[in-house]
C-alpha cells in the first residue's frame, strides 16, 4: 500500500458533502481531514487528506473525488512536485535545461502558508490559512 496527500478545491457549501463522501466511501474521518482557506480567493476552500493506493492495482483519483491533485507538504507549505519544479526553473533562469532539481535548495521559510502549484502552464502561489474543524 502507498499512502498519498490529496487535496481538493471545493465551494464551501460543498464541505459536509465531501466529509460525509470520505467518511461512507473511503474510510476517512473528519479529524484525519484538514481544510484550507485561499486568502485570496475565498470562493473555495481547498481539503487535504491522506489516501491508501492499491501497489498491486492503478486507481483513477478522479473518478473517485472532485478534482484530486496530488500534494506534499513541507511544514506549513503546500505544493505539487510540477510547481516546485517551475518554482526551480524560475528562480535558475540561467541554468533551465541543465538543473538537477534533486540538489537545489529552496528556503521553505518564505513558503509557509502557502500553496504553490500550477495553473494555466503558470506558477501560482496561493496564501493559505488552515481553518479548524467545527
Amino acid at each position: 500500500m502507498k499512502t498519498v496527500l490529496l487535496a481538493s478545491f471545493l465551494f464551501p457549501e460543498r464541505l459536509n458533502w465531501f466529509y460525509n463522501h470520505l467518511k461512507t466511501n473511503h474510510n476517512i474521518t473528519k479529524n484525519q481531514i484538514f481544510v484550507y482557506k485561499n486568502k485570496d480567493d475565498e470562493s473555495k476552500v481547498i481539503v487535504t487528506f491522506k489516501f491508501t493506493l492499491p501497489e498491486e492495482k492503478r486507481v483513477n483519483l478522479r473518478e473517485l473525488f472532485p478534482n484530486p491533485i496530488l500534494i506534499h507538504k513541507r511544514g506549513n507549505a503546500l505544493y505539487t512536485i510540477n510547481a516546485l519544479n517551475k518554482l526551480i526553473d524560475d528562480q535558475n533562469k540561467e541554468l533551465v535545461g541543465n538543473i538537477d532539481y534533486k540538489t537545489v535548495k529552496i528556503d521553505w521559510n518564505l513558503y509557509q502558508n502557502k500553496f504553490i502549484l500550477v495553473s494555466n502552464n503558470e506558477l501560482s502561489i496561493l496564501n493559505i490559512e488552515r481553518i479548524l474543524s467545527k
